[in-house]
């Protein structure tokens, strides 16, 4: 209910209330009319009548003493205050009000005409209950004041629909009781003398005086012209005898007072024989104030047409279910939501069969709880339905109120909206919430700043947000970036700050993405580097906004530059090379080479990059083993890690002897071999000459034969006529013995010397000759060497073991030097385990690659340290107290010159392995 329409309320409730006083008085005065007289009737009857029409009101009603105690209050104060009338009546009303609108209750009820405000009242269970009081005028005698109590917390804006219903039917009733009361004016007009006689209420209808009376012209003057042709057709039409004489209109008057008034009249004309027939000669009647009725039911109307207007632009559709039929009165825009057809029967079940089945549960208890009458009747559920036309789901959200007849709902009225587009726009408001909310805990994580940079269309430039670690980028804080980014630039680098400036602008006119790093001097850092990447767009100012992403990329920089200067060295020193180096992808393809493989091969780089190395280094022998580029580059345990000898093929075609190193390395994900290439073409031209030249000088070995034999047999004989000769001096007695012994023993250590000297000089002659090589089984090589020293190991008690598991052991060599290299491993590895308590000696054979046959010696010895290992085969190093070491020195010569390898290592159970390498006959024969 409206204010206005509270107010008027209150105001008829208060004539009502004079009117019902002062009944008997106008009884009186309508003389013979009075049915009853004013003495039969009790004075206190319709202040009792009032009282009982004001505890059936719907609002809550007060009569409240000059001071404020409250004398009366209806069923409906009690239950919104949640006290009986006992705790009540006889209290003041300001114990009510809200403590904080106890000074502004006062002075409104202290104003000295009727007034409504709205207030707060503390209930029983101490909650407060917001209302609408309408407090009447102070009364001049000490009658009560009547104040009209109205809940708000209840008001919807679809209860004012029903407030506008309700307020009509009080008013009819009012109207009624007012008709009771007196309130009807009566007329009778006399057509014949025409006297008119009115009645006090009719003057006051008519706001004429008491004792002024009016004629047919001047009560004809009155009426509105829009409504006098109506009323004349009216009444002349009864005049003449239509309707027995009966008649009634509403109309429009002016009244003597300027008010503007509705009036229902409503006569009776009597009729009177003459010679001129039947003509009418009096009329009589009664007539009533109605304009508040009329204002009321205009009110209804543009309340309603409010109303069908908000529910047609809301898409708000219309129900009304009846409880004891247990159908429903739908509208179109109902059905049109629910997509029912015009023909079918809509009841609640069929409602509810359009529900989902997660949702009709709490949508059924809704409907029973409102049913049952709990909260007023009230209805309230939301729901997703699938159409019945087409099937389609939907978000509905339905509302109602029940009218309640003796306690019990018997309708539901109510309306139904379909909300999918709210419940859509939710769902994206509450992603996006939760996205913002990611985005914030992302720009708080993340190293680098998130920000957004403006330049006005002014020029002025600022950063409307900055993630919270903007100080570690820039030292400065969010809020002194928002007004202005002049600190920010003063602290860019002057020989950087120019470029900066010149990319934002550029940006802002072509808006492209903006790009750029540049050193800031930070508060605390000192200069860093910074790098930043964003975006702009055109704001409708003309204005340009980016929005991007900025790190401090120091520590970048400083790896960068690191790396640029590594790779300066390490090009340099590539470069530098005199060994050509080749880089060279899976598929064998030349990445990169550098100058030297450019002078070795002949190629100019733009040709080789891309090329496949089979150009550089066709098929190739890695240690006398062939390989196909195709089957695998590089890929052989004899090649990687190792130094292998093969051949080139420059650009004219020709080949020339190499050697070969491949290392792996990994580069992005892939494979990447690194190839060193010597070029052994100067190197064979010596060591031909050296050959040329150690063949001339076996040649004169078998000249220097005859002279060795000579010079060996004069120093050898010479040694043993001596040592005869001081064998016979010491035998002679002591006093007989010559001085001059002592000179023979001198004399023949001397020749033994000499003796000795000439073969050292003789192996160093012949050491450096080319052996004579044979087609020899390596096996049966090892078992002639075994049988030279088994005679030793037996008597050292060594378990000679052996393991011969290569499959293929012919090679080419010189049966007698093999020999003796391995007699000179055997007798080492003997006397290395001359203080072990376990002595085992261990001589196996395997093939090393397809082109090598490996030969391995192990022993159990006290094993080799690492000084004794880097100069092992070095001549005269030796790790036997009496050994002169020649041994191994002569071994590794003999290796060398079978071009094979030779070397020495550490057991992992203890002792030391020696092992040598030699290219097997069947890869020799290939070359």
């Amino acid at each position: 209910m409206s204010v206005d329409e509270q107010g008027d309320q209150l105001q008829d409730i208060e004539d009502l209330r004079r009117l019902l006083f002062g009944a008997g008085q106008s009884r009186d005065r309508l003389g013979a009319r009075a049915t009853a007289p004013a003495a039969s009737r009790s004075p206190r009857e319709p202040e009792h009548f009032c009282r009982r029409l004001l505890e059936q009101m719907r609002e809550g009603s007060v009569e409240l003493a000059a001071d404020g105690a409250i004398l009366h209050c209806n069923r409906q104060f009690r239950e919104m205050i949640g006290r009986p009338a006992a705790q009540l009546i006889g209290d003041s009303v300001f114990d009510h009000v809200a403590p904080d609108q106890a000074e502004r209750f006062a002075a409104f009820f202290a104003a000295p005409e009727a007034a409504s405000r709205e207030f707060e009242l503390r209930r029983a269970d101490g909650s407060l209950l917001p209302v609408s009081i309408e407090l009447g005028a102070p009364a001049e005698t000490a009658r009560p004041r009547l104040a009209i109590v109205t809940d708000l917390a209840q008001t919807k804006w679809m209860e004012r629909s029903f407030a506008a219903t309700e307020a009509l039917r009080e008013r009819e009733k009012w109207s009624r009781l007012a008709v009771a009361a007196g309130r009807v004016g009566t007329f009778d007009a006399d057509f014949v003398t025409g006297a008119n006689r009115f009645s006090v209420t009719m003057h006051e209808i008519l706001g004429l005086a008491p004792d002024q009376t009016l004629g047919f012209a001047e009560a004809g003057a009155m009426l509105l012209d829009a409504d006098k042709k109506d009323f004349e057709r009216k009444f002349l039409e009864a005049c003449a005898g239509a309707k027995n004489g009966e008649w009634s209109h509403e109309m429009r008057i002016r009244r003597m007072d300027g008010a503007l008034r509705w009036i229902a009249l409503a006569g009776q004309i009597e009729f009177r024989r003459s010679a001129r027939g039947v003509v009418a000669t009096r009329a009589t009647g009664a007539a009533i104030d109605v304009t508040d009725r009329r204002e009321i039911e205009d009110s209804l109307r543009r309340s309603n047409e409010r109303l069908r207007l908000a529910l047609a632009a809301g898409a708000i559709g219309c129900w009304e279910y009846d409880v004891a039929a247990g159908v429903t009165d739908a509208d179109p825009k109902y059905r049109e939501i629910f997509g029912l057809s015009a023909e079918l029967s809509v009841t609640f079940e069929v409602v509810c069969a359009l529900v989902h089945p997660d949702d009709v549960a709490e949508m059924r208890a809704s409907a029973h709880r409102a049913l049952a009458g709990r909260d007023e009747g009230r209805y309230q559920a939301e729901y997703r339905i699938r159409r019945m036309n087409d099937g389609a789901e939907r978000w509905i959200a339905s509302h109602a109120r029940g009218l309640l007849e003796n306690g019990r709902v018997v309708r539901l009225i109510g309306v139904a909206t379909d909300i999918t587009e709210k419940k859509t726009t939710e769902r994206e408001l509450r992603e996006k919430a939760r996205l913002a909310d990611q985005l914030a805990g992302i720009a708080a994580s993340v190293p680098g700043l998130i920000a957004s940079y403006r330049l006005a269309p002014d020029g002025t430039a600022s950063m409307p947000y900055a993630s919270p670690n903007v100080e570690d980028i820039y030292g400065i804080d969010a809020e002194s970036l928002r007004r202005g980014v002049e600190g920010k630039f003063a602290r860019v680098h002057p020989e950087d700050l120019p470029r900066v400036l010149a990319s934002i602008a550029e940006s802002a006119r072509a808006l492209t993405v903006w790009r750029e790093s540049y050193r800031y001097d930070h508060p605390r850092k000192g200069f860093i580097w910074v790098e930043a990447q964003s975006r702009p767009t055109r704001e409708a100012d003309g204005g340009t906004l980016w929005h991007g992403y900025l790190q401090d990329v120091t520590e970048r920089k400083r790896i960068e530059q690191a790396l640029v200067d590594k790779e300066a060295r390490l090009y340099a020193t590539v470069e530098g090379a005199h060994d050509a180096i080749l880089t060279v992808d899976e598929k064998g393809a030349i990445q990169s080479l550098n100058s030297a493989a450019v002078r070795m091969f002949g190629y100019a780089k733009a040709e080789a990059i891309g090329a496949h190395v089979e150009t550089l280094v066709p098929v190739h022998l890695f240690g006398g083993r062939k390989a196909c580029v195709d089957a695998g580059f590089f890929e052989g345990p004899e090649t990687l890690g190792n130094v292998v000898e093969t051949q080139g093929r420059r650009k004219d075609g020709g080949l020339f002897p190499v050697d070969l190193a491949v290392s792996e390395a990994s580069y992005h994900g892939r494979r990447l071999y690194i190839a060193f290439v010597r070029d052994l073409t100067e190197r064979r031209k010596i060591e031909a000459r050296m050959q040329k030249l150690h063949a001339e000088r076996l040649d004169a070995v078998g000249e220097l034969a005859a002279g060795l034999a000579h010079e060996l047999n004069q120093p050898l004989s010479a040694t043993a006529i001596y040592l005869k000769a001081a064998r016979r001096l010491l035998q002679m007695p002591v006093d007989q013995r010559p001085a001059n012994v002592e000179d023979a023993l001198d004399n023949a250590a001397t020749q033994i010397v000499r003796a000795g000297q000439i073969i050292a000089h003789l192996r160093e002659f012949i050491s450096r000759g080319e052996p004579d090589k044979t087609l020899q089984n390596l096996h049966d090589i090892v078992d002639e060497a075994h049988e030279l020293v088994i005679v030793e190991a037996k008597q050292s008690n060594i378990n000679v073991v052996f393991r011969l598991d290569a499959a293929d052991d012919r090679i080419l060599a010189d049966r007698v030097q093999i020999k003796q290299v391995l007699v000179n491993l055997m007798r080492n590895a003997r006397d290395a385990m001359g203080a072990a308590q376990t002595r085992k000696m261990t001589i196996s054979t395997s093939l090393a690659g397809r082109s090598m046959i490996r030969l391995d010696v192990a022993d159990t010895g006290a094993g080799l340290s690492e000084e004794a290992r880097a100069s092992l085969f070095e001549p005269f190093a030796t790790t036997k107290p009496n050994g002169l070491g020649v041994g191994l020195t002569i071994a590794r010569s003999i290796v060398d010159a079978h071009y094979g390898k030779i070397w020495a290592g550490p057991n992992s159970d203890g002792g030391a392995t020696f092992s040598f390498t030699l290219p097997l006959a069947a890869m020799e024969e290939e070359e």
